[in-house]
């Protein structure tokens, strides 16, 4: 790799080995000398082939095999008919250009003869023997040998037979002329095109036993050579389906998307279903499919569905083929998807291949200049892919590349925390779902299916804020407003700033200003912008009209490039050796991983902890959400495994503290208690790519089933979390005996509905999405993530503008607000905490439910019980409700000031308080209300007698440092 200051590019090495390494897969040819020393005779006619010279070079045969048959007619013209003419006498304009005719075909077949495999055979086949009687400008036969087996070309073998045909008309026309001298040349050319069509009028016809004899060779030759050229013909032709030579071709009126990669046919069938749903309105893009083979029987199903069929174009062709580019009119296109097959069991090939089509798109939209450009949607596998494809754009594309891997990592380390969090996500971005009407949904209903259903109506939409009534007012005086008003959450929004336009999730105490907004709202549907607008605020709502003095964006960079800006930041602000360099995460200096468990007499402080069982490359992903800076407490993780954990892959987790193996199956009931799993909140199952073979998914999920049952046996009520090969085991999983299943689909099975599933499906959704939001992925970073990916630069502008990114937590329902409607908790929340309610995580039994569930944006009556927890959105983990001494008693300067000494070092800089120390605290705190309420009454016994001394206060405070002092001093 080149660096250039801040940007690096492809060096020409790389670009030439990705290439090569796409080829062998789709090259046969190279296939079979891949072991072998390659000849320059095969380069020579691999060259000829792929470069697309070798079809220039048949259609200047074609060309001038046609004009020297016009100079033919033109020298036939000046004879005169019936007398004797010398050659000599052919006109100059004539004779040069046909002696240069001769000396191309001359050198056309000495190159087709080099590079004929058998040069003997090639020497006496009936087409150069054609050739050696009738002279090489009249009978072509090109593209012999290799060329013409590698290209096989239905353009090649189209032109024979009709210039055969045509050759053996006027040869024998002029042959006629010569040997008759009865009538013109025209009259002999039209004799020879009767006699073929086997019409024969009689009204021309040879008198000498020459041109008598010349018909009858005529009529051989034509039966010799024409019918096997017409077979093969028809064979290649019939080889070749209609999806091979269908043509799109681009109107000004409407748009169109390339749709490539090597996704199965379910991730096609995702991705076109979301971009056709009509809650994305009327939508007459059109996709072009290019493969490089023929649509499967599933595949041509799909295509053939009613909203598909007028919109969709499969092409079979290759994307580094300029033709097959040209076919899909790829110039002109909206947007290059490019989806992955993430059942690959070879994903770093895969994501070569899928970054080098889409290179091929962008470098043959840049040479034909382009107007739109070839902006691309890119789905890859893993990790380092993506930061290859952004290592190379420079900084300069505005293009969108989801990680599969990394984001799956992601939510599975992020659902630890917040159960549920996948399946929120997937009702956000998803709009392909079981219907549901929700004006009839009633709050009453004893089934937990109704509300499951009502909130998977619910979806992300953006609608622009540009009313002068939102002028003076913060953004969480706006949200309130809007969802009291409409039912509608706005929760994220984008903002215009001296750094580019940016987008922010629940920035509460932001100020609008007088220009155009972009907010993100949930809602069943897409919003009426005009109600949105006329908003009302209560009178008594002051406008705050001091705005702070930034400058807004200088230069012409749209959203997208303002996308790729963002994610190449995050690239750069990844993981580094130097944790001083990268405050995000918790890290501590690179150590050795602890090997073992605390022993059986210290188990019992091991608890609250995650348990992860399995190992896949690029761990790391999975302990950032465990390890952000923004979380408070910070959990032990337990690695279990059978084998012991990759030198690369430790060398990734060793920097997170409280990081543990155990090394032992998931399936053996005693690793898992040694792991405390009795004792444990969350339990991830990963799975390995490679393991996902054709037609073996069911037996790899065989294994997660097992697990999941033997861990239920041991924690009944421990969170685990995994992905399944198969939809379709999801069965397996179910506890009741509903039929919800039956009548809808997986989606409301019960552990997709608690969160405990993970479907790889939901990216293809979310890359559609990236096609119509370009910040949508932005918008899931910050749930998951929070503010950890925020360079230094930009947040001292953030700071400057009171703008703030916000995480997704799910916490408890203080008693004092239970029994209350979701709306009131809306509006406390928002008004009190600065937090956005979005949903709420359903307890067991609520509504004939054996597992808890997710119900995105409930309706406003609402009633939520003790057993409900809540999502919200906020800048910092909410704390919990805090045992607090009561604030009239006076607890001295030197006390309290200790106190909170005391609690400022547990918690830290960044307000992170650890496991062992808050036990501590608590009981410190315990003491201390004991303590207060001695001490009160005492004072309210005494006080009224005058009886309070100094005396007395001293022994007081003495009391309170011996029990400040009862702490463990290292906290």
């Amino acid at each position: 790799m080149i660096y250039e200051g801040k940007q690096s590019i492809f060096s020409h090495q790389d670009q030439y080995a990705l290439i090569r390494l796409v080829n062998s897969e789709d090259d046969a040819t190279t296939k079979k000398h891949e072991e072998g020393k390659t000849t320059f005779t095969l380069k020579m006619a691999k060259y000829l082939s792929t470069s697309g010279i070798g079809d220039y070079l048949d259609g200047i045969n074609v060309l001038l095999s046609f004009l020297l048959t016009v100079l033919h007619l033109i020298d036939c013209s000046f004879w005169v008919q019936g007398g004797t003419y010398d050659v000599g006498e052919a006109q100059t304009f004539i004779t040069i250009p046909e002696l240069i005719c001769y000396i191309y075909f001359l050198l056309d077949f000495a190159i087709n003869f080099y590079l004929s495999e058998n040069k003997l055979f090639f020497t006496f086949q009936t087409t150069s023997l054609i050739e050696y009687g009738v002279a090489f400008p009249i009978v072509l036969q090109i593209g012999q040998g290799v060329i013409e087996a590698v290209n096989g070309r239905v353009f090649r073998l189209a032109y024979k037979p009709i210039v055969t045909v045509m050759a053996i008309i006027m040869i024998n026309s002029s042959v006629l002329y010569v040997v008759e001298q009865n009538y013109s040349i025209v009259e002999y050319i039209y004799f020879m095109v009767v006699t073929i069509s086997t019409v024969g009028f009689g009204d021309v016809y040879p008198t000498t036993i020459y041109g008598r004899f010349s018909i009858i060779i005529a009529i051989l030759i034509m039966f010799l050579v024409l019918p096997p050229q017409v077979e093969m013909l028809t064979r290649v032709y019939s080889l070749r389906s209609q999806y091979a030579r269908n043509k799109y071709i681009s109107k000004k009126e409407s748009e169109h998307v390339l749709l490539l990669g090597s996704s199965q046919v379910e991730g096609f069938k995702t991705f076109l279903n979301e971009l056709y749903h009509t809650d994305h309105g009327l939508n007459d893009t059109n996709t072009v499919i290019l493969q490089p083979s023929a649509p499967t029987e599933e595949m041509t199903l799909q295509l053939k569905q009613p909203a598909l069929q007028s919109r969709v174009i499969y092409l079979e062709g290759h994307p580094l083929q300029n033709k097959d580019l040209e076919r899909c009119s790829s110039k002109d296109c909206n947007c290059v998807i490019v989806l992955a097959n993430k059942t690959s069991r070879t994903p770093k090939r895969d994501d070569y291949r899928n970054i080098i089509h889409a290179f091929a798109v962008k470098q043959f939209a840049k040479k034909q200049k382009s107007k739109k450009g070839a902006r691309v949607c890119l789905q890859v596998l893993q990790p380092s892919s993506k930061d290859l494809y952004f290592n190379s754009l420079g900084g300069h594309e505005a293009d969108q590349v989801i990680c599969v891997d990394e984001l799956k990592l992601y939510l599975l380390g992020k659902t630890c925390l917040c159960p549920g969090i996948n399946t929120l996500i997937s009702f956000l971005i998803q709009s392909s779902k079981p219907t549901y009407d929700i004006t009839k949904y009633d709050k009453n209903k004893s089934e937990w299916i109704d509300d499951y259903l009502c909130g998977m109506q619910n979806e992300i939409y953006r609608i622009p804020l540009e009313s002068e009534a939102f002028v003076g007012l913060t953004f969480s005086q706006i949200s309130q407003a809007i969802y009291k008003e409409l039912n509608i959450i706005l929760f994220a929004l984008e903002v215009e700033l001296e750094s580019g336009t940016s987008v922010f999730v629940n920035p509460a105490e932001y100020l609008f200003e007088d220009y155009l907004h972009y907010g993100y709202v949930i809602a069943s549907e897409m919003p009426n912008i005009d109600q949105i607008q006329q908003t009302k605020f209560p009178e008594y709502i002051q406008r705050n009209y001091c705005f702070p003095n930034q400058q807004r964006q200088q230069t012409n960079k749209n959203a997208l490039q303002q996308e790729a800006e963002y994610l190449k930041d995050l690239l750069s602000e990844g993981l580094k050796d130097d944790s001083s360099k990268n405050p995000a995460y918790y890290q501590v200096k690179p150590q050795t991983i602890t090997t073992g468990l605390p022993k059986v007499g210290d188990q019992e402080k091991f608890e609250n902890h995650f348990i992860v069982c399995g190992v896949v490359s690029d761990m790391k992903y999975l302990m950032m959400p465990l390890r952000a800076r923004s979380l408070k407490n910070i959990q032990p993780i337990v690695i279990l495994n059978q084998d012991l954990i990759p030198t690369e892959i430790q060398l990734q987790i060793n920097k997170f503290p409280k990081v543990y193996f155990q090394q032992g199956s998931p399936l053996n009931t005693e690793d898992l208690k040694k792991a405390c799993i009795q004792k444990a909140s969350a339990l991830v199952i990963l799975q390995k790519s490679a393991d996902l073979e054709d037609g073996l998914s069911n037996i790899v999920d065989a294994d997660t089933i097992f697990i999941y049952k033997t861990v239920k046996l041991l924690n009944q009520n421990i969170n685990i979390i995994t992905e399944l090969a198969s939809i379709s085991t999801i069965s397996f999983l179910q506890i009741s005996r509903n039929n919800y299943v039956q009548k809808y689909d997986w989606s409301v099975s019960e552990p997709f509905a608690s969160g405990e599933i993970y479907i790889s499906t939901m990216l293809d959704t979310l890359i559609c999405q990236a096609y119509y939001n370009p910040f949508i992925t932005s918008i899931f970073d910050q749930m998951i993530l929070g503010s950890a990916s925020v360079n230094k630069k930009n947040k001292k502008i953030y700071q400057a503008n009171k703008l703030q990114q916000s995480n997704l937590f799910l916490i408890n329902i203080p008693p004092k607000y239970q029994e209350k409607t979701f709306g009131e908790l809306f509006e406390i929340l928002l008004t009190e905490q600065k937090m956005i309610p979005i949903g709420l995580y359903r307890g067991e039994k609520v509504k004939n439910n054996s597992k808890p569930y997710v119900f995105l944006k409930p309706p406003m009556d609402v009633v939520v019980s003790s057993k409900d927890r809540v999502y919200v959105l906020s800048a910092k983990q909410p704390k919990e409700q805090e045992t607090i001494i009561d604030s009239q008693i006076n607890l001295g300067n030197e006390a309290a000031s200790q106190y909170f000494n005391i609690k400022s070092k547990l918690q830290g800089e960044e307000g992170r308080v650890d496991v062992e120390y808050s036990r501590e605290l608590m009981k410190f705190n315990e003491k201390m209300k004991t303590f207060g309420t001695q001490l009160k009454d005492i004072n309210s016994s005494v006080f009224n007698q005058g009886l309070i001394q100094h005396d007395f206060i001293e022994k007081v405070r003495s009391l309170l440092k011996n029990e400040l002092a009862s702490l463990n001093p290292t906290t």
